[in-house]
C-alpha cells in the first residue's frame, strides 16, 4: 500500500500582520459549522480541574497556586496592539502558550494566556503590551499538594507508530476519531510538519467533537513555523468532561502553511477522516496525535 501526500500549492500571503492572522483565524474557523457558543471558555464542558484565572485587575499581586493547577490570564487589546510574548522567571511557572478568545470583539482581540504551575517555588508572570511601555506583571508563588497529588495532563490514547512522510493539509476536513479512557481531557497534542511557504507563524484552530459531532472545546493558537512537531492545544477552564470508551474527533483546521503528519494503520481506537471519508481508501490511516486528561 503506498502513501499519498496531500498538499496546497497557495501562495504566501504579505498583507498587515494583525488583519492577516484575525482573517486566517476567522476562515479556519468557518470550516467548522455550529461552534461560536463554544468559543469561549466559560461555555465549554464541565470543568473538573481547579483554574486559577486572573486578569488585568490582577496586575501587580501577589498570588499562590498548586502544583498542577492550571494559570490562565485573559487580557484585551485597543486596536492594532496586541499582548506580546510573557517572560516567566522561575521553572516554577511553565508558559504553555496563547489563544484567542472568540468572538473578536470590534474593540480588539482578547488573548487568552495559559500556563502550568509546574513545580514548587515562586515565578513572576511579566506580559508587555507592544510597545507601549505598560507590563502586566503578577507573582505566583507555587506550592506543593497537601496529600495525594490528582492524576493531571496524564497521557491517556496516543499514535505512537513511525512517521514515514505521509502528511494532509489543513485546508480540509482533516479530524481523528479515538476513544478516551479518563473522564476529564486536559489537553491534545497533534505533530505537523511545514508544508508550503508563509509567515514564521501561523493560526491552527483545534475543535475536540463530542460522539454527536457536536463541538465541546475549541481552542485557536498560533504555531511557530520553528516549532510545529509537536503541537499542544491545552483546554483552558481545566478541560472538559468526556465519556470514557465513546468515540470522540480532534479536527484541526488552518490555512496552506501547515500539514498533519498520518501514518498507514497505527492507533487502533480511532481512524483519520478527509472530508468525513476514510483519509485512504482501502485502506486505514491515523493522524499522529496523543490526548491527556485527569481522573
Amino acid at each position: 500500500m503506498t502513501h499519498r501526500v496531500l498538499t496546497s500549492k497557495s501562495k504566501p500571503r504579505s498583507d498587515g500582520r494583525l488583519v492577516r492572522l484575525l482573517l486566517l483565524v476567522v476562515v479556519a474557523l468557518s470550516t467548522v459549522s455550529g461552534i461560536c457558543a463554544a468559543q469561549s471558555p466559560d461555555n465549554a464542558s464541565k470543568s473538573r480541574l481547579q483554574v486559577l484565572s486572573l486578569k488585568y485587575d490582577n496586575d501587580g499581586q501577589h498570588l499562590q497556586a498548586t502544583v498542577g493547577e492550571p494559570i490562565e490570564i485573559t487580557l484585551q487589546s485597543i486596536g492594532p496592539r496586541q499582548w506580546g510574548p510573557p517572560q516567566v522567571s522561575s521553572p516554577a511557572v511553565r508558559f504553555e502558550h496563547v489563544m484567542l478568545k472568540m468572538p473578536v470583539i470590534p474593540a480588539g482581540p482578547t488573548q487568552l494566556f495559559i500556563f502550568d504551575a509546574a513545580a514548587g517555588g515562586e515565578a513572576k508572570i511579566q506580559i508587555p503590551y507592544a510597545d507601549s511601555g505598560n507590563v502586566f506583571s503578577v507573582t505566583i508563588e507555587v506550592k506543593r499538594p497537601t496529600g495525594k497529588a490528582q492524576a493531571v495532563n496524564a497521557l491517556d490514547q496516543g499514535n505512537t507508530a513511525v512517521w514515514r512522510e505521509a502528511w494532509t493539509n489543513l485546508l480540509n476536513d482533516a479530524r481523528q476519531t479515538f476513544k478516551p479512557s479518563r473522564p476529564i481531557l486536559t489537553r491534545v497534542e497533534v505533530e505537523l510538519v511545514v508544508a508550503n511557504p508563509g509567515p514564521p507563524e501561523d493560526w491552527v484552530t483545534m475543535t475536540l467533537l463530542d460522539p454527536d459531532d457536536a463541538p465541546v472545546a475549541v481552542v485557536t493558537r498560533p504555531v511557530s513555523a520553528d516549532d510545529c512537531v509537536r503541537v499542544a492545544f491545552v483546554i483552558p477552564g481545566g478541560g472538559v468532561e468526556v465519556s470514557p470508551g465513546r468515540v470522540y474527533s480532534i479536527r484541526l483546521a488552518g490555512s496552506e502553511r501547515f500539514g498533519w503528519k498520518y501514518v498507514v494503520g497505527g492507533y487502533a481506537d480511532g481512524e483519520a477522516l478527509f472530508n468525513d471519508k476514510p483519509l485512504l481508501q482501502g485502506g486505514r490511516a491515523t493522524f499522529l496525535f496523543r490526548t491527556y486528561g485527569a481522573s
